[in-house]
């Protein structure tokens, strides 16, 4: 297939492309044989050409186009012409040469570049400029050089560098090159004309003037002085295209700080684009459900979208590609920003759904245990004799007012929560004296009846955690009748500790391991409960913990966190 074989032949195609334009230079751009060898010239250079994939057919018009420029150039071919096609040409070899990794593939175009400036200075100068007239010797070691060049072009080894259908050009390279060459051909005639110095003596003056210029423009780019220098401005143009992107970028980070609602975000970030940001003159954006405009919806129209943002610019003149580029970065900046807020929003939402479930299931536990307390009551009046009982009576004139109480208490924090700081310390002998009197008709548990010592606990935590235990060993007891409990209260320090054990059967090992680390799944005990009561322990600096889990001994302990 012929594409394929110019590809593998591109290297012979620059080398015929290279002696052609020999030939046409050393005969004379002028002359009937030059001009036909151009036209060969040319042919060769639109095979070799890296621009268009070799395979594409041309259309009509662009092959009149071609045949236009060969007839214009085999009759009207002079040598200011072939100066600029030499330049052109430098322009493209040296867009090239660093493209390449291999040190052959990089030394063969640069000998081909080399050949190029050589043909230009020694060659097509004299013939375009009658002033221009190096000294004979020059011009015949010229001439007898630029063969070499291209046999040496020829024997060197080629390499495995990929090929592909089409080649790249770094424009930017290829534009350096022919400005170079042409400030090099410019500034040599000025320096014939202005000092009137010969051909070659103003070529290296124009050469020397120009190493200088390029030494003082490479310092000014990167002194050694601890400065950036022009570069780090070229450097931040080239990336901002003029735009003040950071000011827009600090006042973003700003507002987000400041403002919490996503509307209202999205709409003081979208006033300050209209603000800060250069042909920008309004837009309309839409986002969670909302929609808004600023400035002035009028002129070209650029939408852009992500995520569940879509923001629509009204510029003043069409975006060049970095423009869409810059702005297209800012909206997915605006967007990410926006979907932080609704994130926020929402886990700020489900912390306060998370706070009503955690303390409706705390006031229904405590209501709970504000209901077996009443049951512990009517259990003891079913006894024979119990209305006309003393111990009754005394059991009722105490108990009673200590639920009413507690159950005011519950109705207090339900309306409004209180701090912990504002919790009731009782002394310790009473609330274990109250605890045993609540627990006097469960004959399967021992509360141990050795005197307490002075001192004040929190009762509304001590009463929660004994309450849940007491209510879990109930249910227990339930599925086992032989289950018998145990209740300690015991000075630690200067607090209290309370110590619950059972000779029951012992948890599952992966309800245990996660008993106080949120609600567990089980039969009939040891799930919401004691999580809640576990929490409302560690906020009052408590710690309740499950210290023996094995047959015949599962206890629980409560005590004040070291």
């Amino acid at each position: 297939m012929l594409p394929s074989r110019l590809i593998a032949l591109r290297r012979g195609l620059l080398l015929a492309l290279l002696a052609v334009l020999y030939l046409v230079l050393w005969q004379g751009p002028e002359t009937l044989l030059g001009r036909a060898l151009f036209v060969v010239h040319f042919g060769i250079f639109m095979l070799w050409q890296p621009f268009v994939h070799g395979e594409r057919r041309l259309s009509w018009p662009s092959l009149l186009g071609l045949s236009g420029v060969v007839l214009f150039a085999g009759i009207f071919l002079q040598g200011w012409m072939m100066l600029i096609w030499i330049m052109i040409l430098a322009g493209i070899v040296g867009g090239k040469i660093l493209l390449f990794g291999a040190r052959a593939s990089r030394l063969f175009y640069l000998l081909a570049l080399a050949f190029l400036v050589m043909a230009l200075m020694l060659m097509a100068v004299p013939i375009a400029v009658a002033l221009a007239r190096p000294p004979q010797a020059i011009v015949w070691l010229g001439q007898a050089a630029l063969p070499l060049i291209l046999v040496t072009m020829a024997l060197l080894p080629r390499t495995s560098e990929k090929e592909s259908s089409r080649e790249v050009v770094d424009f930017v390279y290829s534009l350096f090159v022919v400005l170079l060459l042409a400030v090099l051909l410019l500034g040599s005639l000025a320096a014939m004309l202005l000092l009137g110095s010969g051909y070659v003596e103003a070529v290296l003056e124009t050469l020397l003037a120009t190493g200088i210029m390029l030494l003082l423009l490479g310092l000014a780019a990167n002194p050694r002085s601890g400065i950036s220098g022009i570069g780090g401005v070229i450097s931040r143009y080239l990336l901002s295209i003029g735009l003040p992107i950071e000011q827009w970028l600090e006042a973003l980070a700003n507002l987000a700080l400041r403002e919490e609602d996503p509307k209202a975000f999205i709409e003081k970030a979208c006033a300050e684009i209209a603000q800060q940001l250069p042909w920008v003159k309004g837009g309309e954006w839409t986002a969670g459900g909302s929609a808004g405009r600023f400035g002035v919806t009028d002129g070209r129209r650029w939408e852009f979208s992500h995520g569940g943002l879509v923001l629509v610019l009204y510029t003043v003149h069409a975006l060049s590609p970095t423009l869409i580029w810059h702005y297209n970065l800012l909206a997915q900046l605006l967007a990410q920003f926006h979907a932080d807020k609704l994130r926020a929003m929402a886990l700020k939402q489900l912390s306060y759904m998370q706070a009503i479930h955690e303390t409706g299931a705390r006031l229904t536990h405590d209501v709970k245990n504000l209901l077996q307390s009443l049951n512990a009551l009517c259990l003891a009046g079913t006894e024979p004799d119990a209305d006309s009982s003393p111990e009754y009576r005394a059991l009722l004139r105490r108990q009673l007012p200590a639920i009413s109480e507690r159950l005011a208490d519950t109705l207090a924090k339900l309306s409004a929560p209180q701090s912990l700081a504002a919790a009731r310390w009782v002394p310790a002998g009473q609330w274990w004296q109250d605890l045993r009197q609540r627990t006097a008709a469960l004959d399967w548990i021992h509360v141990k009846t050795e005197a307490i010592a002075e001192g004040e606990l929190p009762a509304e935590v001590f009463s929660g955690v004994a309450d849940n235990l007491i209510r879990n060993a109930a249910e227990k007891h339930l599925r086992e009748p032989a289950l018998r409990a145990q209740m300690e209260l015991l000075r630690n320090g200067d607090g209290f500790e309370l110590v619950f054990c059972d000779n029951g059967s012992p948890m599952a090992d992966s309800i245990a391991s996660s008993l106080f680390l949120g609600p567990v799944a089980s039969e009939g005990g040891y799930g919401i409960g004691l999580y809640h009561a576990a929490r409302y322990a560690q906020a009052a600096g408590y710690r309740l913990e499950l210290i023996e889990n094995r047959p015949g001994r599962v206890c629980f302990r409560l005590q004040r966190s070291s």
